[in-house]
Formats: structure tokens, C-alpha cells, sequence
């Protein structure tokens, strides 16, 4: 029974951390977005 609670508070940990690198993706892709759209701008 322990164990078992021990084992959900991680998931629970590691499904955390996946959506705080997904939000970290989300970011970077839309400063990608945005340089890339800066670049395009400038080579006009």
C-alpha cells in the first residue's frame, strides 16, 4: 500500500515536469515563430 502511494506521488511528479517542459516547447517555438518572421521581414 506504501509503495504504491510512493509510486503515484512520483507519476504525479513526472507528469508535472512533462508539462512544465511542454509549456518551455510551447515558448521556444513561438520565439522561433517570431525570429523566424523577423528574418522574413528583413529579407524583403
Amino acid at each position: 500500500m506504501c509503495e504504491l502511494r510512493i509510486t503515484n506521488y512520483e507519476l504525479r511528479i513526472t507528469n508535472y515536469e512533462l508539462r512544465i517542459t511542454n509549456y518551455e516547447l510551447r515558448i521556444t517555438n513561438y520565439e522561433l515563430r517570431i525570429t523566424n518572421y523577423e528574418l522574413r521581414i528583413t529579407n524583403y
